[in-house]
């Protein structure tokens, strides 16, 4: 029985992990393995063969000064690899190529996707060449994925060149590849970095939206169409998923919480991949060209719609008009909370008119989004005013919206329906929820209150043709409040300006009448200023500010008075809604518990008895 019941949590595990929802198994293909940044490019590790080097803008590799460079901390976080390495460096004393031994070792093993990456030796690279081109450096990198929390205590050693050229992106050519990367493994593709950096504006924004161009090459630097490009997080759950075009590019925009450390792509090309694990600090854009070093495989992938995406990792792989489905969260919701005060400035209790809500897209193959779908509820309503929710999509092209509004315990308000609509009707705004009083039936935003969950509005929204992210923006999209009694609508901050070029929806002290965080959030109790220290159940708050975002990401999950905020529940709002059908059979399942449960005391006994 002990048997039976350790095969089936591996075979859960395995099933969970493979979920294509969230993500493959691939990475864990790599445990065990050491995965370096070769180039002196920190921030950069993947899988072995798969060395990193700067651009010159177009895609090309240049040749890094050849100077004594010490790269410390280029450690990345990989899915789930707890390697640390304690060897020592190379040596090459012959003409081109490596000649030298590796001596890296792996003393850590594969654990949980929350174990931390150490380098704990010196990771050097030492060449002393007195003839042709040589290796000047690389660097050996380890990781985590989870937690994001890495250690780089080695670096890179001086690097002594008595003869000619020199290369320290790779190995022995000058172009920046070759066909053994610094620790004697064949080259299989070198990554071109090009990736913009920098600060991203701070406006409250506990999200950001990266965009993604990548270019595939063979060989021969000829384009590779029909490389499947899947990118996730430090937590397996897919971000983007799409196909080289004709030019081989693929493009994109990926939307993360600030705290998401990393990211990993994987490029697939019949059957192979490579895998790229990328820190994501002061990073504005991934802008990369892939060039392969090695033979492309010819053999074909099942793909029974013909989209270019293998069944395999194919959300739906018999309809050709879509291929990946990417939610916001992953897991859980994202809450959005209201000052309804516009244009005077609020209390900045931040519990006004609060929704929580998740979303749904579906891309297909080119990463184009052709369906939009939503679940919303309202939390709180701690004013007098009354509001309604609206959603606006800048897009090009009509769409039919499936709308359907319920109580908090699936009781129906309006009935399923579906209606056409024009792109004008999109850009002027879609309704979502109507009065705020009609939606809840008590305000839970008072000491004291007992919560009552308000209604869930579902929206499926299927565009008549395939719409860029470019034309119709990235999560949360344009989602506004618009009070009835002002006749004012409420935007997130960022999205539109005043004629002098200020944010129009950043206040006079430059706070915002709207914020979205990640979770169920317990909001503050009425009149309780999130900025005053007194009033205040986020202390990290104010400090998150002041670091313009770059400290304390994680501020709302860390509550630091509970009885300054209200306790909204986590398991009576919008999450329960989301598993709805599962409750709904919940007395088949308690029905097989209960018959799995007999069937195992009889085995036991029947077992004790033969013992006797």
């Amino acid at each position: 029985m002990k048997k039976f019941l350790a095969l089936a949590m591996i075979a859960g595990f395995i099933y969970n992990c493979g979920d294509k929802k969230n993500g493959l198994l691939l990475p864990f293909f790599f445990l065990g393995s050491q995965h370096t940044a070769t180039g002196g490019l920190p921030g950069n590790s993947g899988s072995p063969g798969v060395v990193f080097v700067p651009g010159d803008g177009s895609g090309n590799p240049v040749t890094p000064p050849a100077d004594n460079t010490n790269n410390s901390g280029g450690s990345t976080s990989t899915p789930s690899d707890s390697n640390s390495n304690s060897g020592s460096g190379n040596s090459n004393s012959g003409s081109s190529g490596n000649s030298g031994s590796s001596n890296d070792s792996n003393s850590g093993s594969s654990s949980s996707p929350s174990d931390t990456a150490s380098n704990s030796g010196n990771s050097s690279d030492e060449s002393s060449n007195s003839n042709s081109s040589s290796n000047s450096g690389s660097e050996n990198n380890t990781a985590s994925n989870g937690s994001s929390n890495n250690e780089n205590s080695g670096s890179s050693s001086d690097n002594t060149n008595t003869g000619s050229d020199s290369n320290s992106g790779s190995s022995s050519n000058n172009s920046g590849s070759g066909s053994n990367d610094s620790s004697g493994t064949p080259t299989v593709a070198v990554v071109v970095v090009e990736d913009p950096k920098g600060d991203s504006t701070f406006n409250y924004n506990t999200t950001i939206n990266i965009p993604l161009n990548l270019t595939v090459l063979d060989k021969k630097s000829n384009v590779v169409a029909g490389a499947t490009v899947l990118v996730y997080d430090e937590n397996n759950n897919i971000l983007f998923q799409g196909v080289s075009d004709s030019s081989g590019k693929v493009t994109g925009t990926l939307t993360v919480p600030t705290s998401v450390g990393n990211v990993t792509i994987d490029i697939s090309i019949g059957g192979e991949s490579i895998t790229q694990y990328i820190s994501l600090e002061s990073v504005l854009g991934i802008n990369r060209t892939i060039r392969y070093e090695i033979n492309l495989p010819a053999s074909q992938v099942a793909d029974t719609d013909g989209d270019g995406i293998p069944d395999d990792t194919d959300i739906y792989p018999n309809d050709a008009t879509r291929s990946t489905e990417v939610a916001y969260p992953a897991e859980g919701v994202f809450t959005v909370a209201y000052e309804d005060s516009y244009p005077s400035a609020g209390d900045a209790d931040l519990n006004d008119y609060v929704i929580q809500f998740k979303n749904e897209e579906d891309l297909n193959s080119s990463g184009k989004i052709v369906r939009l779908r939503g679940t919303y509820q309202h939390v709180a309503k701690g004013a007098g005013y009354r509001h309604q929710l609206f959603i606006k999509l800048p897009v090009d092209v009509g769409a039919s919206i499936t709308y359907k509004l319920t109580q908090a315990d699936g009781k129906v308000e309006v009935a399923t329906n579906t209606v056409s609509v024009s792109a004008a009707n999109l850009k002027s705004g879609y309704q979502i929820f109507d009065d705020s009083n009609k939606t809840i039936r008590g305000q839970n935003v008072h000491p004291g209150d007992v919560f009552k969950a308000g209604f869930i509005a579902t929206v499926e929204i299927v565009f008549n043709a395939p719409v860029e992210r470019a034309k119709l923006g990235s999560f949360p999209y344009d989602l506004y409040a618009y009070v009835i009694n002002t006749k004012q609508e409420i935007h997130f901050p960022g999205s539109y300006k005043n004629n002098n070029g200020t944010d129009k929806y950043l206040d006079s002290t430059g706070f915002p009448w709207a914020i979205l965080v990640p979770g169920a959030w317990k909001y503050p109790y009425e009149r309780y200023d999130i900025r005053k220290d007194s009033e205040s159940g986020y202390s990290e708050f104010n400090l998150w500010v002041s670091s313009g975002g770059k400290e304390y990401k994680t501020w709302y999950y860390d509550v630091t008075n509970e009885s300054k905020v209200f306790p909204v529940p986590s398991d009576s709002t919008l999450l329960g809604y989301l598993f709805l059908s599962v409750k709904k059979f919940a007395i088949f399942y308690a029905l097989g518990l209960v018959i799995a449960g007999g069937i195992a005391v009889y085995f036991l006994r029947k077992k004790q008895s033969l013992v006797v």
